[in-house]
C-alpha cells in the first residue's frame, strides 16, 4: 500500500495524524542509528582505554579529532540544506534525482579537496607525521560519509530501512574490537576497525537508496551545483564554527600538552556527547525537515510545534544532565583506576545535554527553517573563536579540566545569544510568539543583532 504524501509541498497538511506518525516513526529509527553511533562504541570505550593505556588510546582520539574537520568539510552543509530541499521536492523522482547527482558530486569534490589538505597536514606537523597511519586510517571515516546519503534518507522521511544497516555494522565492529585488540600495540586496529565499519555502512546505504528509491545519478548542469553551494554555505560555516568549541578542544589539548591528557579529556566528553545526541540527534533530524515544511505554509502553526517540542526536550535534558552530574565517579569507576583524573571533566560537562538541546531548537530548528542563517552562522563563528582562545589560555595551567571548562562556558554564551537574537527578530520559542513576517533584514538594521 502506498503512503499517501500531499504533493503539494505548499498546501496545508492534509493527515496532521499521518504526518505526526511519520515524524514518531522517523524519530524512533534515528534514535536506532544514533545508538549505533553513540552509544554502541561506548561499549568498547572503557575496554580501549584499560588495554591501549592513556598515552595511545589519546593518541586514537587525537586523530580522530582531526578527521572530523575534514569530515565537516566534506559533508559542507548539505545534511540540513539538502534534506530540506529534498522534503519541499520529495514527490518529484526526478528533482529528488538532480538533488542526489548534485550533493554527491560536490561531497566527492570536497573530499578529493579534504584528502589532499589533510595529507599535507599530517605530513607538515611533526607530532602528527610521528604516527601517520593512526592518521590516514582515521580518514576512512570521511570516506564512509560521503557514502552515506543519510540527507535522502531523511527528507524523503523514509528512515525504517536504515537502522537495521547500521547497527548490523555497528555491531560487528564491537565484535571486532573485542577480538583484534588485545594490547597496546594493536592501536591501529582501533581506527582502521572504526572507518571499514562507516565505510560498509556507507556503501549500503547507497545501494539501498538507488534500490529502494531509484534515485540516478545525472551530471547535473553547472548552475544546479552553484545553487547547492550557496544553499548550504552559511549551514557549513555554522558547522564548521561549531567543531570549533566541540572537536577544537581536542586538539589544542593534544598539541598543548599530550595524548595522555586527551584520554582524561576524551572519554568524558564522549559520554556526555553520546548522552546529548542519543536523544536529541534523532528528535532534531526527525523534526527539522517537519518545521521546515510547516514553515513554508504557517510560521505560526511552526512556532508552535516548536515549542512544545523544546519543552518535552529541555525536561528530558535536563533528566539527563543532573544524571550524568550524579553518576559520574561510578562511570569512572567503570575505566579503572586511571581515568580517574577524567572524572572532573564528566562533572564540568554534564550540564551540555540541557544546554545543547536548547542551542539546537534555537539554532537548527528556528534561524534555519525560519530565514536566520546568516545570524546564526556570525553567532557560531563568534563562539568558535572564543573556544578557541579560553582553550588555549585554560590547556596549559588546567590540562583538560580547563578545556572542558571552556566547552561549558562557550556553550552557555551560545544558548543565551541564541534565545536574545530570536527575540530581537521578533521570535520567541517559549511564548510562541512570531512577529509578522520576520526576514534577515531586520538583523542589519541599526541596534540588531
Amino acid at each position: 500500500m502506498k503512503e499517501s504524501v500531499d504533493t503539494n509541498p505548499q498546501s496545508p497538511i492534509r493527515n496532521p495524524q499521518s504526518e505526526g506518525r511519520r515524524v514518531l516513526g522517523n524519530f524512533f529509527s534515528l534514535s536506532l542509528i544514533q545508538f549505533a553511533n553513540y552509544v554502541a562504541p561506548l561499549i568498547t570505550l572503557p575496554y580501549l582505554f584499560r588495554v591501549l593505556g592513556p598515552s595511545k588510546y589519546g593518541l586514537t582520539e587525537l586523530a580522530r579529532a582531526v578527521s572530523v574537520y575534514f569530515l565537516v568539510l566534506t559533508d559542507y552543509g548539505f545534511s540540513l540544506s539538502a534534506t530540506r530541499e529534498i522534503s519541499v521536492h520529495r514527490d518529484d523522482p526526478q528533482k529528488v534525482s538532480e538533488i542526489f547527482s548534485s550533493v554527491m558530486l560536490l561531497k566527492f569534490l570536497l573530499l578529493v579537496l579534504s584528502f589532499g589538505v589533510f595529507s599535507l597536514l599530517v605530513l607538515a606537523v611533526p607530532k602528527l607525521r610521528a604516527d601517520w597511519p593512526v592518521y590516514f586510517l582515521s580518514f576512512g571515516n570521511v570516506v564512509g560519509m560521503w557514502l552515506f546519503p543519510l540527507w535522502l534518507f531523511q527528507g524523503l522521511e523514509r528512515m525504517k530501512y536504515i537502522p537495521l544497516l547500521n547497527v548490523t555494522a555497528k555491531t560487528l565492529f564491537i565484535i571486532a574490537v573485542f577480538v583484534v585488540i588485545r594490547a597496546p600495540g594493536d592501536y591501529l586496529y582501533a581506527p582502521g576497525l572504526q572507518s571499514a565499519g562507516t565505510i560498509l555502512v556507507g556503501l549500503g546505504g547507497l545501494g539501498l537508496a538507488r534500490g529502494k528509491f531509484r534515485v540516478r545519478f545525472r551530471v547535473p548542469p553547472v548552475r544546479v551545483l552553484a545553487r547547492e553551494l550557496a544553499n548550504g554555505w552559511h549551514l557549513f560555516l555554522s558547522k564548521m564554527a561549531t567543531t570549533l568549541y566541540t572537536t577544537s578542544n581536542i586538539i589544542i589539548l593534544g598539541l598543548l600538552t599530550d595524548s595522555t591528557f586527551v584520554a582524561y579529556y576524551a572519554p568524558g566528553e564522549k559520554l556526555v556527547r553520546a548522552a546529548t545526541e542519543g536523544f536529541q540527534g534523532p528528535l532534531s533530524q526527525a523534526i527539522f525537515p517537519h518545521i521546515g515544511r510547516l514553515a513554508t505554509q504557517s510560521r505560526q502553526a511552526a512556532l508552535r510545534f516548536t515549542a512544545k517540542t523544546a519543552k518535552m526536550a529541555g525536561v528530558a535534558t535536563l533528566a539527563i544532565s543532573a544524571a550524568l552530574f550524579l553518576a559520574a565517579p561510578y562511570i569512572g569507576g567503570i575505566f579503572g583506576e586511571k581515568f580517574q583524573a577524567g572524572v572532573p571533566v564528566i562533572r564540568v560537562l554534564s550540564p551540555l545535554p540541557f544546554l545543547m538541546c536548547l542551542s539546537n531548537i534555537f539554532g537548527v530548528q528556528v534561524m534555519v527553517n525560519f530565514g536566520l542563517k546568516r545570524l546564526l552562522t556570525r553567532i557560531l563563528v563568534v563562539a568558535g573563536v572564543l573556544n578557541v582562545l579560553l582553550a588555549v589560555l585554560l590547556a596549559g595551567p588546567f590540562q583538560h579540566v580547563g578545556v572542558a571548562v571552556a566547552a561549558l562556558t562557550t556553550e552557555i554564551v551560545v544558548t543565551m545569544t541564541m534565545l536574545i537574537a530570536l527575540r530581537r527578530n521578533g521570535l520567541d520559542v517559549f511564548t510562541r510568539s512570531v512577529a509578522p513576517e520576520p526576514s534577515e533584514k531586520r538583523i542589519h538594521r541599526p541596534g540588531r543583532a
